[in-house]
């Protein structure tokens, strides 16, 4: 078919006024350039308009067997349809690649479902159709997974909230921060990122949640660490590199602890310390013995953790440090 008449048949079809078989025409040559772009979608896109140029009589020969010599009036279509045939090329090149991306990192996939974002001034409660609820902050943004509950409970955040997750050991729930995850089976804890908007935190106010970093080709072996009531982790999302440590104000892990459990009077070191141990869920370590046997008298009630430490060290004449996770006693022991 001469370029005349194909322009002819591109005209009736425009004005809805082709027959099946010329449809099917038309069909015809566009199976061919999208079969011709399958083939090259892997082909080198500074490559590309080389390839199509070498290529573009054959893909005419192979549509168009009989076509005519053209007229130089109607040259120009030709290098319409070729610009055409570049643009197909581009996008499927496109597609692929964000295909392959999607499939190599999770972080990819498509982030579709309800998207909730607090323009308000104050904290929005969220209930999510599994009763948890999210405490989104001012400008924060939620978007919750159409598939929700079905195999996972993800969720995808902006900004800061926190989350108090319903517990079921056989739906974790999980929470997209970038190229973060924080998987939890059910819990409370807050998402923050810090001021430098480089970095996020992660602190655990009960239960227990898992926090990684999504790499690229990483499935069985990823970056992370597993958090307890106290704890938190900031993650760098330029390095991602986890430092672990201790919230700036931990809580009581028992909340049904009596104001009696903080009173001592000439009680060892080592059992006040054991008391705020289990009292906050915190590794304490004594590094000298001889501290242990210490004796401590005093009210401990009212205080936070590291007013409740600096009474104590300095009654024994002592210091404590955080390292990580754990509260470290530093002396010589009593005098």
């Amino acid at each position: 078919m001469g370029n005349e008449k194909y322009q002819a048949l591109l005209t009736k079809y425009l004005n809805g006024e082709c027959s099946d078989e010329e449809r099917a025409l038309l069909d015809q040559w566009y199976e061919a350039l999208h079969a011709s772009a399958e083939s090259t979608k892997d082909i080198d896109p500074d490559r590309k308009t080389s390839f199509l140029e070498r290529n573009w009589e054959a893909l005419l020969a192979k549509t168009h067997p009989e076509e005519e010599t053209q007229k130089p009036l109607f040259r120009w279509w030709r290098w319409m349809a070729a610009a055409s045939f570049l643009l197909a090329i581009s996008a499927t090149y496109f597609w692929s690649n964000e295909r392959w991306s999607s499939s190599t990192q999770p972080i990819a996939e498509t982030k579709s479902g309800i998207k909730k974002t607090n323009l308000t001034r104050q904290t929005q409660t969220i209930i999510l159709p599994d009763g948890s609820t999210v405490v989104l902050e001012k400008n924060a943004s939620l978007i919750t997974a159409r598939d929700f509950g079905a195999q996972q409970r993800t969720v995808y955040l902006e900004g800061g909230a926190f989350f108090s997750v319903k517990p079921n050991a056989k739906i974790p729930f999980l929470v997209h921060t970038g190229d973060v995850v924080t998987e939890v089976l059910g819990t409370s804890f807050r998402i923050q990122p810090l001021a430098n908007k480089r970095d996020i935190e992660v602190s655990v106010n009960t239960g227990r949640v898992s926090v990684y970093t999504l790499e690229k080709n990483t499935v069985k072996k990823r970056n992370g660490v597993i958090l307890t009531p106290n704890q938190k982790a900031i993650i760098s999302t330029e390095l991602k590199t986890i430092q672990q440590g201790i919230v700036e104000h931990p809580t009581l892990v028992d909340r049904g602890i009596s104001e009696a459990s903080f009173i001592f009077e000439e009680a060892t070191v080592e059992d006040v310390l054991k008391s705020i141990q289990n009292a906050y869920g915190i590794e304490v370590v004594v590094l000298n013995p001889a501290v242990k046997v210490c004796a401590f008298t005093g009210d401990l009630n009212g205080l936070e953790l590291f007013q409740q430490l600096e009474l104590i060290c300095g009654a024994i004449n002592a210091k404590f440090e955080t390292r990580g996770t754990a509260i470290f006693i530093l002396g010589k022991g009593c005098d």
